[in-house]
């Protein structure tokens, strides 16, 4: 076996073919990490990104949402009792009104914009005003 640290007059093919299954398995340890590195960077970038252009949409539904749901808790509280169907619709609005299925990917575009008017809302926003016309309390 040739030693090529002892050698300085050994070529660089003799360096390579003496060892090449480690350097072959250094290259590969390397290029792996460089690729999970790349891979882990740009997920952050595009976290932060997402955050940034989603949060102003999901604060606007979720200040929707807590609308309807304490218009429908308050008059739940003070008509309960008496009124069986608001006390279904306020158990339907919390089981319907979920945050995974108010935001759920079929709500979106592409680009994660609403498609339109967001259906779950437009529907409760619309049980909840006629509760209260019902009841005579300001609507949603």
């Amino acid at each position: 076996m040739l030693n090529t640290w002892g050698d300085v007059w050994a070529s660089d093919s003799d360096i390579e073919t003496e060892g090449s299954q480690d350097l072959v398995k250094l290259r590969e340890k390397h290029n792996k990490r460089g690729y999970l590195d790349g891979i882990v960077s740009s997920k952050e970038e595009k976290l932060q990104e997402g955050f940034n252009d989603g949060f102003p949409t999901g604060a606007k539904l979720g200040r929707q949402v807590g609308a309807i749901m304490g218009i429908l808790l308050g008059l739940c509280t003070r008509f309960g009792n008496e009124d069986e169907e608001l006390s279904k619709a306020y158990l339907d609005a919390q089981k319907e009104l979920r945050i995974n299925k108010v935001l759920s990917k079929s709500i979106f575009d592409q680009n994660f914009d609403l498609q339109k008017k967001h259906p779950l809302i437009t529907k409760w926003t619309d049980i909840a005003n006629i509760y209260c016309e019902k009841y005579h309390v300001s609507p949603v």
